[in-house]
């Protein structure tokens, strides 16, 4: 789902916290129960308080919060912290590099290899200092990359000794004030933790908080995308073919899912790539109920109605779009195009679902169909 993010992209600093592991793994907890319940409720929360989601973790200035004794008050304090000789092996590119260190930092379509992700993260630093343009083959590392993956490696001994003035100097290069507001967290230690410190956690701006979610939906894509190719060889050749065309139509749909999403504001890539987030993890909460043989509990007349239940909604959403004023479109409103294309390949999304249960889960085809139409229902009924 990771998208390009140009230079111009909207930098003010709205916000102290990007809310990367939440956007990465928070939702998974929103799912675990009674999801779907859960999803409207996320829907409909996400979509109206985005613009507070941003600005949430202004708290850490706002109220005066104290660096913990023995750390520097500010980045000034770090620009002196010497860097190791291999950053001064590194040579200044004359494009931005395609490297991806991230990419060899996370494993993410690749094995993990830090040694490769420092080398390439020098090499992206000295792009990043000379102010070179984001390469489109790997646009995520323009910011998730060079100081700021540095910065991770260090700050948790990946590869190298753990070393967080080092860490700090880095993250200050990166972003000063997201920096800033990792500061209190920075000295706690990592071992026992699941997951390692990530500076994103605390991008404290929109175009920062902006790729960092690229890069939790990255990580997280790689992790589905272990789980899909472990179950899709489980499969027979005929479930291995009906699943591979689920899960092109389930990208299809994500990414059309991108144009029924408010546009409107500074935070529209970060509403939209939540969105799709919610959408993917609700894919693979209800794949893996299916595999369990937790079957959607619908009642006969739930299953019966979903079709219309969500034909209602959905025309009465195209009514309400044809209000819409010129302004409105124009500042990002949903659009009735954008609605139809969507609904367009969810139509095929479903009716991919519907091939792949008959022939991975039989018994359950018409109740499957119901819950997918019932998730789209709630969606629908979010969109504004």
């Amino acid at each position: 789902m990771a998208r390009d993010r140009l230079a111009g992209s909207n930098s003010s600093p709205k916000t102290s916290k990007s809310r990367f592991k939440r956007s990465a793994s928070g939702l998974d907890s929103t799912y675990t129960g009674a999801h779907m319940t859960c999803a409207h409720s996320c829907w409909k929360k996400f979509f109206g308080l985005a613009t507070a989601t941003l600005m949430a973790n202004c708290a850490f200035a706002a109220l005066g919060q104290t660096v913990p004794a023995g750390q520097p008050g500010d980045c000034a304090a770090y620009a002196s912290v010497p860097l190791p000789a291999e950053a001064e092996k590194a040579t200044g590119p004359k494009v931005f590099p395609a490297c991806a260190s991230y990419r060899s930092y996370r494993g993410i379509g690749r094995a993990v290899n830090y040694a490769d992700a420092r080398a390439c993260a020098w090499q992206e630093r000295l792009a990043q200092k000379a102010k070179l343009g984001q390469n489109p083959d790997q646009p995520t590392s323009w910011v998730v990359g060079g100081s700021l993956i540095l910065a991770d490696l260090y700050v948790n001994g990946a590869g190298v000794p753990r070393n967080v003035p080092l860490a700090m100097r880095l993250a200050c290069e990166a972003e000063e004030s997201m920096a800033m507001s990792a500061m209190p967290e920075v000295e706690k230690p990592t071992s026992g933790s699941h997951e390692p410190f990530e500076f994103c956690d605390y991008a404290a701006t929109t175009l920062s908080a902006t790729f960092c979610s690229d890069y939790a939906s990255e990580i997280k894509d790689e992790r589905r995308g272990r789980y899909e190719n472990a179950l899709k060889s489980s499969m027979v050749a005929e479930q291995q073919a009906a699943f591979t065309k689920l899960l092109a139509a389930r990208d299809a749909y994500l990414n059309a899912h991108a144009y029924e999403v408010n546009q409107e504001g500074s935070s529209r890539n970060l509403r939209a790539l939540r969105s799709q987030e919610i959408l993917s993890h609700l894919f693979q909460a209800e794949l893996t109920r299916y595999e369990r043989k937790q079957w959607p509990a619908l009642s006969a007349n739930q299953i019966a109605t979903s079709d219309g239940l969500l034909q209602r909604e959905y025309a009465k959403k195209v009514q309400s779009l044809r209000t819409q004023t010129k302004d409105e479109i124009y500042e990002g409103s949903v659009t009735i195009d954008g609605l139809s294309n969507a609904e367009k390949a969810w139509e095929a999304y479903r009716d991919a679902w519907v091939a792949f249960a008959r022939v991975r889960y039989p018994g359950a085809v018409d109740a499957i169909r119901a819950q997918i139409t019932l998730d789209r229902y709630r969606l629908v009924k979010t969109i504004s």
